[in-house]
C-alpha cells in the first residue's frame, strides 16, 4: 500500500463522516427508510438510539463511526489493491485520530 493509497483512504473516510454528520444526507435517508420527517440531526440520532440502541451508538458518534469506516476502508484495500492483511488494523488505529484532528482543526460540530 502506497502513501497515496493511505491518504486517499483518509480522505474517503473523512468525506463520508462529513456527509453523515454535516450534510442533510442523514435526514434524507431517515425520510426514505423510516418514513419520518426529522428537522435536526439530533432528532434522528435520538430516534435511532431508542429504536435500535446498538446501531444508534455506532452511527451517532463521530469517533465510533470513524473507527468502523476505517476498518471497512482497510478491508477494501486488502480486497482491491492487495494490501497486506494487517492493513485493516492499521487503518482502524490511525484513520480515526486523523479524522478527529481534522474535525478539531475545522471546528465542525
Amino acid at each position: 500500500m502506497s502513501v497515496a493509497d493511505f491518504f486517499c483512504g483518509v480522505l474517503a473516510v473523512n468525506s463520508l463522516l462529513l456527509l453523515w454528520f454535516v450534510s442533510p444526507l442523514k435526514l434524507t435517508l431517515a425520510k426514505l427508510f423510516f418514513n419520518q420527517n426529522f428537522i435536526t440531526h439530533d432528532q434522528f440520532d435520538t430516534y435511532i438510539l431508542i429504536r435500535y440502541p446498538t446501531f444508534g451508538k455506532l452511527t451517532s458518534c463521530w469517533i465510533c463511526l470513524s473507527f468502523w469506516l476505517s476498518l471497512v476502508m482497510g478491508g477494501i484495500f486488502v480486497l482491491c489493491i492487495d494490501a497486506p492483511l494487517l492493513t485493516p488494523l492499521i487503518t482502524f488505529l490511525v484513520y480515526p485520530s486523523i479524522c478527529y484532528l481534522f474535525k478539531q482543526i475545522t471546528r465542525i460540530t
